[in-house]
C-alpha cells in the first residue's frame, strides 16, 4: 500500500507540474526564512550556558533614583560593593569577581597591535570555569599582573599554543610601559558569550590607588560585579540579603536613608541581580540600554523574529492549502475508486496527509539549498557568523525534520479531511465541480487572511526602513565627514610626537584626542558635586554623571559651538585635571552639555558658567565650569542623549580623531598606519 501511495504521489507531481513547482517553492521559501530566522534567535537565545554551573552565576547591576532626579540605571557597580557583599552574605555566594575592561597596545617584535585587556580578581576562573589548553586555574593567577591569554592569540603572537613563560610588552599600565608574563592559555571562547576578552589580567588594585572612582568607592560605577552562588541558593535569595544589607547594614546606609522617601537604601539605590544566561537579551532592558562588555541583543527583537517567522509560514501553509483545496476536482474520482475498492476515510487521510507531509520536505531540501546560497549574504547583514552544521548538530537536524512534518500535518491536515470526506456515489454520477459552499467560503476566507497578513509585513518593512532613512539623515549633533578614527594605547608623553607627524601628513588638517570618539557607546560614570549656589538652588547635590575626556581640539574638529562660555583651550593651563596626592584639591575645568545643564538645574547656559563642580578624578578636584555645549549623541539615537560632563584628561586618552582631506582613504590609512607603528612605544 505504501508502494501505491508513493506512485501516485509522484504521478501527480509530474501531472501537475506548474502545480507542483508552485507549492514546493512556495513552501520552500518560507521555509528558508523560517530556518534562517531560527538559526539566528537560535544562537541569541544560547548565549552564556555553555559554562559549567552556569545556572547559578549573576551579575549586579545598578540603578539610582534620587529624588527629583531622572533614573539613571547601568549594568556596572561600584568598586567596593562585590567585595563587601561577598563577605556579608558567605551562605549564599561561593565566589566574587569584579571585570575592568580597557584597550591596550601590545608590542611583539616590529608590530603592534591594539587588544582589549580584562584586569579581573584572582577568582575569575573559580567563577568562570573556562578551560585551559596549557597551564590551569590553580596556576595561572598566581601573583598580581599573571596572565592568561586565548589560543588564537598565543597564535597571533607566537605562532604556537604552549607560550606558557612567554611575555608581552603592553602599553600602558598606569601611564607605563609594563612586561606581562604568560601564566595559561585557555581555550577560545564561543561566539555564544557576553565575554568579550582574549586577554584576563589578575587585577592589581593599587593601579587605580590614585583614582577613587574606580575600586574604593561605594557609589561611582565603573566595574562589572559577578557572583557564583552556592549550590541550592536562589537569585531571589541573595538578591533580599543584598538588599537587607543596604537598608540595615551598608556603609551608604545612613547616609542614603537620610534622602529616601522612606529611609529605605532601596528606595534610591538598587543593586539588581541578573542571570548570567539572561544578560545577552534582558541586560539592556534590565539596566537602561547602557554599553556592555559586548554588544548585547534583545528580547523584543527576538519576539519580533519568531513573530515575522511564523506570519512567512503561515502565508506559505495557507497557500499550500488554498491550491490543495483548489484541485480537489481532479483528484475526487480517483478518491472515490480507492473508496470503491475497500479503502477507507482514514486511508484515504493519511494518504493525503503523507503526501502534504512528503511534498514539505522536498520542499526543505531545497530550502536547506537555498539557506546554504544565502548564509554569506545573512551573517554580513547581521554581522553574525551563523553556520547550518546539520550532521555535526543532531538537535538541529531533528528540529527540522520535526518542523516540515508539523508543516506538512498543519498544511496537508484540512486538504486530507476534505478530500476523504467525498461520497463515491455523488462523485462517479456527477459531472460538475465537487467543491462546496463551505469550502468555496473556507478558501475566500484563508485567501483574505493570507492577503490581510502579507499587507500587515510589507507596511512593517517599510515602516523599518523609514526609520533606517530617518536615523541615518538626523542630526547628531557633530559633523562626521573626513574623519578617521584611530585607537591608541600609549603613554601620555608620546602624544605629542605622534600628533606632529600624522599632522606632518599632507591629508591631515587636525588631530584631537579622547576617551572615545562619537558613536562609541562607551560608559563612564562619577559623582558630581555642585558646590555653589543658583537660581533653583542645588548647592552641594551630588549628581552622578557619564562624562568623557576630550583633548584641545576635539569640539572644534567635529564642529561642536559652545551654547555659552569657551571650549577647552591649550592656552589656559588650568583646563586639564592634574593628579593631586590626598589632603590636595586639584583645579581644572569642564564643560557641560545641554542635558546636564537641566541635571544641575540651571535656568540657562551663561548661568552655569563659572559655577564650580567637585568630584574625585586623579583626587579629589575643584573643576570650574567654563562652558555649555547642545547635547551630541555619543550612542544610538534610539537611547537618547544622556547627561554628560566633558573634562580633560591625557592620562584617559584612547582615541585620536584625524580630520582629513583625500578621497584616497586606503592610503591615508597606510601612512596613519606607518606614523602608529613608528610611535608605539
Amino acid at each position: 500500500m505504501f508502494r501505491n501511495y508513493l506512485i501516485t504521489f509522484w504521478r501527480n507531481i509530474i501531472k501537475n507540474g506548474i502545480f507542483s513547482v508552485i507549492n514546493i517553492f512556495g513552501l520552500a521559501i518560507g521555509l528558508m526564512s523560517c530556518i534562517l530566522i531560527m538559526l539566528f534567535v537560535r544562537q541569541e537565545t544560547g548565549f552564556d550556558t555553555w559554562y559549567k554551573g552556569h545556572d547559578r552565576l549573576v551579575r549586579m547591576h545598578t540603578a539610582y533614583s534620587m529624588p527629583n532626579q531622572e533614573l539613571f540605571e547601568t549594568v556596572r557597580s561600584a568598586g567596593s560593593m562585590m567585595p563587601a557583599i561577598k563577605n556579608y552574605a558567605k551562605n549564599e555566594i561561593e565566589t566574587g569577581v569584579r571585570f575592568i575592561q580597557f584597550g591596550m597596545t601590545v608590542r611583539q617584535n616590529e608590530d603592534a597591535f591594539s587588544e582589549e585587556f580584562t584586569m579581573v580578581d584572582g577568582s575569575f576562573f573559580n567563577l568562570f570555569d573556562l578551560p585551559f589548553i596549557h597551564g590551569s586555574k590553580e596556576s595561572s593567577f598566581n601573583k598580581p599582573m599573571d596572565l592568561v591569554i586565548t589560543e588564537k592569540l598565543a597564535y597571533k603572537y607566537f605562532g604556537k599554543s604552549d607560550v606558557v613563560g612567554e611575555t608581552l610588552t603592553v602599553c600602558c599600565v598606569a601611564g607605563n610601559i609594563t612586561t606581562l608574563t604568560i601564566t595559561g592559555v585557555m581555550e577560545d571562547l564561543p561566539d555564544a558569550t557576553h565575554l568579550n576578552t582574549d586577554m584576563v589580567v589578575y587585577l592589581q588594585p593599587a593601579l587605580f590607588s590614585d583614582d577613587d572612582g574606580v575600586l574604593n568607592t561605594w557609589t561611582s560605577v565603573n566595574v562589572y560585579s559577578y557572583f557564583k552562588l552556592n549550590p541550592g541558593v536562589t537569585l531571589t535569595a541573595l538578591q533580599q540579603r543584598i538588599d537587607y544589607w543596604l537598608n540595615n547594614e551598608s556603609p551608604l546606609t545612613e547616609r542614603f536613608a537620610k534622602i529616601a522617601p522612606s529611609g529605605k537604601v532601596t528606595d534610591v539605590l538598587k543593586l539588581k541581580l541578573i542571570a548570567v544566561s539572561d544578560l545577552h537579551l534582558n541586560a539592556k532592558r534590565d539596566a537602561g540600554n547602557m554599553g556592555d562588555l559586548t554588544p548585547m541583543g534583545d528580547s523584543k527583537m527576538i519576539t519580533t523574529f519568531i513573530i515575522v517567522a511564523s506570519l512567512v509560514l503561515l502565508i506559505a501553509c495557507i497557500n499550500f492549502m488554498n491550491l490543495s483545496t483548489a484541485k480537489a476536482s481532479k483528484r475526487a474520482r480517483e478518491v472515490a475508486m480507492r473508496k470503491v475498492l475497500g479503502a477507507s476515510r482514514t486511508q484515504v487521510a493519511i494518504q493525503f496527509l503523507g503526501e502534504a507531509i512528503a511534498l514539505v520536505l522536498l520542499s526543505l531540501l531545497f530550502a536547506l539549498v537555498a539557506v546554504e546560497l544565502v548564509l554569506p549574504l545573512y551573517n554580513e547583514l547581521l554581522g553574525k557568523e551563523l553556520a547550518l552544521h546539520l550532521f555535526d548538530d543532531p538537535s538541529l537536524l531533528l528540529t527540522l525534520i520535526g518542523l516540515a512534518i508539523f508543516v506538512g500535518i498543519g498544511a496537508g491536515i484540512y486538504p486530507a479531511l476534505y478530500l476523504s470526506r467525498f461520497l463515491p456515489g455523488q462523485i462517479l454520477k456527477s459531472s460538475k465541480s465537487v467543491e462546496s459552499k463551505s469550502s468555496a467560503k473556507f478558501r475566500s476566507v484563508l485567501v483574505v487572511f493570507q492577503f490581510a497578513t502579507s499587507i500587515v509585513l510589507v507596511i512593517s518593512t517599510l515602516v523599518v526602513y523609514g526609520q533606517t532613512i530617518f536615523s541615518n539623515n538626523m542630526a547628531v549633533g557633530y559633523e562626521s565627514d573626513n574623519k578617521l578614527v584611530l585607537s591608541i594605547r600609549m603613554a601620555e608623553d608620546n602624544l605629542p610626537s605622534l600628533t606632529q607627524e600624522l599632522l606632518n601628513l599632507s591629508e591631515v588638517t587636525s588631530v584631537t584626542f579622547s576617551s572615545e570618539a562619537p558613536s562609541q557607546d562607551n560608559e563612564n560614570n562619577n559623582n558630581f558635586i555642585l558646590l555653589e549656589a543658583h537660581s533653583n538652588g542645588g548647592a552641594n547635590e551630588t549628581k552622578l554623571i557619564n562624562y568623557h575626556n576630550m583633548g584641545y581640539g576635539f569640539f572644534e574638529a567635529y564642529q561642536v559651538k559652545p551654547l555659552a562660555g569657551r571650549l577647552f583651550d591649550e592656552n589656559y593651563g588650568s583646563d586639564t585635571i592634574k593628579k593631586v596626592t590626598e589632603g590636595e584639591v586639584g583645579q581644572a575645568s569642564v564643560v557641560l552639555n545641554s542635558s546636564a545643564l537641566k541635571k544641575f538645574g540651571f535656568s540657562s547656559a551663561q548661568e552655569a558658567i563659572g559655577k564650580t563642580l567637585e568630584s574625585n578624578i586623579r583626587g579629589k578636584q575643584h573643576l570650574t565650569i567654563i562652558g555649555v555645549i547642545p547635547d551630541i549623541y555619543f550612542r544610538s539615537i534610539k537611547f537618547g542623549v544622556r547627561a554628560s560632563v566633558y573634562t580633560l584628561n591625557p592620562e584617559r586618552f584612547r582615541v585620536a580623531n584625524i580630520s582629513f582631506t583625500t578621497n584616497n582613504i586606503p592610503n591615508l590609512i597606510r601612512s596613519i598606519e606607518a606614523v602608529w607603528k613608528n610611535n608605539v612605544p
